[in-house]
């Protein structure tokens, strides 16, 4: 097959010059994505560390606390056994029942939305 054309191989090779150049670009492009994800999923990994660690301490502290809360009930009881047991016992359980209310208006407050 003969072209009688003339230039015919100057525009193919013009179009692929042009096509090497826009394959160029992607690959740029491409590159520029890449690096892009990588730094997201870096920060990501940060953050669900550090998240991973507020929650460790939160737990850790929670635990403290309760075992504070038992040692405190423990001695109050201790001191009010032989004349008041039944009201120390109430003024126990009346407190951790406003300290449970307390933090149930606390984790309300912070997971509503606004």
């Amino acid at each position: 097959m003969t072209d009688d054309k003339p230039g015919t191989g100057d525009r193919l090779a013009a179009l692929f010059t042009l096509l090497n150049r826009v394959g160029a670009v992607l690959n740029g492009l491409n590159g520029i994505v890449e690096s892009r994800a990588a730094q997201v999923a870096a920060f990501e990994m940060r953050a669900v560390r550090r998240a991973a660690g507020v929650f460790a301490l939160a737990l850790a502290a929670a635990l403290l606390a309760c075992a504070a809360a038992g040692f405190a009930a423990f001695a109050i009881l201790a001191a009010l056994w032989d004349t008041h047991r039944v009201l120390g016992a109430a003024c126990i359980a009346g407190v951790l029942v406003l300290l449970a209310g307390i933090a149930a208006l606390l984790a309300r407050g912070i997971t509503q939305p606004g």
